[in-house]
């Protein structure tokens, strides 16, 4: 039985809470795309939270805000529009706190776990797990996907 093919993400989106984590993760996430867990067209970014405390709502629209800022470069544009997240498939994933006795963060922890088939041999850890799971598992089917609203025909009101 042949694999299905994983929804082809264009920004992977990892947050994390200090700045210096940045380069470690980036790293982390450029391997995996070496590796093929990640589309090697999918554009990395790793964001740390701008100010401390901010949790993880305001840490998901800093991470959004980031992904806009980049698609709207690539797209030429010379201000952040909306307009690029039409058709993007953007995975925001979050690192969590750090704690002073986690010395990986929880995301990059060690699972006594077997990979699903196409998972690179060695260890797993967290994020391994939930690349491929959003990837080839949680994602609408394509008569689940919504009707973009441009194409609509139906009256506003009855």
């Amino acid at each position: 039985m042949e694999e299905q093919k994983g929804l082809q993400w264009t920004v992977v989106v990892l947050t994390c809470q200090h700045k210096d984590s940045e380069y470690v993760f980036q790293r982390e996430l450029e391997w995996r795309q070496q590796w093929g867990l990640i589309p090697q067209g999918a554009l990395l970014l790793t964001v740390s939270d701008p100010q401390d405390r901010l949790g993880s709502g305001g840490a998901t629209l800093n991470a959004l805000l980031v992904a806009a800022e980049h698609l709207s470069a690539q797209a030429g544009h010379t201000v952040v529009t909306a307009d690029v997240l039409d058709d993007a498939h953007i995975l925001i994933l979050h690192t969590g706190r750090d704690f002073p006795f986690d010395g990986c963060g929880r995301a990059f922890c060690w699972l006594p776990a077997r990979g699903p088939p196409g998972l690179v041999e060695g260890p797993l850890c967290n994020l391994d797990l939930l690349l491929h799971c959003l990837t080839h598992q949680v994602r609408p089917q394509p008569h689940e996907l919504p009707t973009p609203a441009h194409t609509t025909s139906a009256p506003a009101t009855p």
